[in-house]
């Protein structure tokens, strides 16, 4: 051994005995899950409380007969109601503010969890309204293109096509192995499906995804993720197929109102729902700098995400309502909307990420616990966290960050700086928490 790995390893004896006795008993709370669990916490079931009881009924029976979770079914309503209404229909939140009615949305989970019975269940209605309303058209004029509402092609030129062929948007369905991270064939991205009148639905597979640091941000930033639980079993015997009636009328009336892309709808919020907007814009804005990387591109599109949420919810209350015309957004819908993005779609969101994007703060805190639960240290030092548990791929102000988050997390405490036996700079040390299995001396 080198004098120089000798004189290290006494320095760190030095400070591991002196940590021993003088280091004060510490007060330890629980840690926090995220740093114990690489895979996720409890996420919250989709709250079926804000679509209308015509909805939400047949998304528990249409689950219930796929046993699949409620999620995935209300991801699939939601992307069939935003597909319809895609290109024709906007919501304006504020003066100069238009979003457009498109959204992508994610069906997340390990195979064989429902997200293809799910989906397929709400595909059959897509497929039968297509039938039925381009056998009618067919009738009057037989010159006339088919009505088409669905997309599965891959290929961006047959989907620049298609959408250069209609005046209507699209609905692009993308249930297949590779999952809708993967850009189509003849595009380098997925910025310019982003520049489409196209909504998206499609699954994940997140043992399956290795995402890129920085390099997909764009991309993930645009989705609404639904990994749920797994669901609970289904017997035979109660596994009845769902009622499709009332959602085929409220779904045909959506169609007969969608507007052509040359004529777009527009939908306004009236004033108390601009106010409870303004304060979710003004809690966001307030919230820049707590998170970092894809949560931080992600959160960063709350404010267009909820608009168009609440243009979507209002657009599902009006299908199963008498009301002539959809809107204005109100403040009931505006408010579930927010709650929807907030409650269900962040933690969500949060869960995959921290999956799929492991070299995000929280995925190198939960490596140095690893590393700690592995050779459980009493004591350890930024150096140590650095080299050993991180492998040298942070510098010194990026482990500082590290370590904040294991001290905020309840993995480390700082100890008081002593001075090592030739004097010199304190050295900094952190106390391990006992519940990692530490050694105690």
């Amino acid at each position: 051994m080198s004098q120089r790995a000798m004189a290290q390893v006494s320095s760190e004896t030095f400070a591991r005995v002196q940590a021993l006795t003088v280091a004060p008993a510490l007060d330890w709370g629980e840690i926090d899950l995220d740093l114990l669990d690489e895979r996720r916490r409890l996420v919250p079931p989709f709250p079926l409380d804000v679509l209308p009881p015509p909805w939400r009924d047949w998304i528990v029976e249409a689950a219930r007969a796929a046993t699949a979770p409620v999620d995935y079914v209300a991801q699939a309503v939601l992307a069939a109601a935003a597909g319809i209404a895609t290109g024709g229909v906007g919501v304006s939140p504020a003066p100069g503010w238009v979003e457009p009615m498109k959204l992508w949305l994610a069906a997340v989970g390990a195979p064989s969890t429902g997200k293809s019975p799910a989906l397929t269940t709400v595909r059959r209605l897509l497929h039968r309204l297509e039938s039925e309303r381009n056998q009618s058209e067919q009738s009057r004029d037989e010159g006339s293109p088919p009505r088409r509402i669905m997309l599965s092609s891959r290929s961006m030129p047959a989907i620049a096509a298609a959408v250069d062929e209609s005046v209507h948007g699209f609905l692009l369905w993308h249930d297949h192995a590779d999952g809708c991270l993967t850009p189509p064939f003849g595009s380098r991205g997925a910025c310019p499906i982003e520049n489409l009148p196209v909504s998206l639905l499609g699954t994940i597979e997140p043992d399956g995804t290795a995402i890129r640091p920085g390099a997909e941000s764009a991309l993930l930033a645009r989705f609404l993720y639904a990994w749920p639980q797994q669901s609970s079993f289904c017997p035979l015997a109660e596994r009845r197929p769902p009622r499709p009636e009332a959602v085929l009328a409220a779904l045909r009336r959506l169609l007969d109102f969608a507007p052509a892309r040359q004529q777009p709808r527009v939908l306004v919020l009236d004033k108390p729902a601009v106010a409870a907007f303004d304060a979710f814009l003004a809690e966001r804005h307030g919230e820049r700098g707590r998170s970092e990387g894809l949560e931080a591109a992600w959160s960063g599109k709350g404010g267009g995400a909820v608009a168009r949420l609440a243009c979507l919810l209002t657009l599902l209350a009006w299908s199963v309502s008498d009301l002539t015309e959809p809107g204005p957004v109100g403040h009931a819908v505006i408010e579930r909307a927010i709650a929807l993005w907030s409650d269900y779609y962040r933690p969500h969101a949060r869960a995959f990420f921290r999956c799929a994007a492991p070299g995000d703060l929280d995925g190198r805190a939960r490596r140095v616990v690893h590393w700690l639960q592995a050779t459980k240290p009493f004591v350890v030092s930024r150096e140590e966290v650095r080299r050993r548990a991180l492998g040298e791929t942070t510098n010194a102000a990026e482990t500082d960050r590290v370590l904040a988050r294991l001290v905020e997390g309840g993995a480390l405490q700082r100890l008081a700086a002593e001075t090592g036996p030739k004097g010199g700079r304190p050295a900094l040390r952190w106390q391990v928490n006992p519940l990692l299995g530490a050694e105690q001396g």
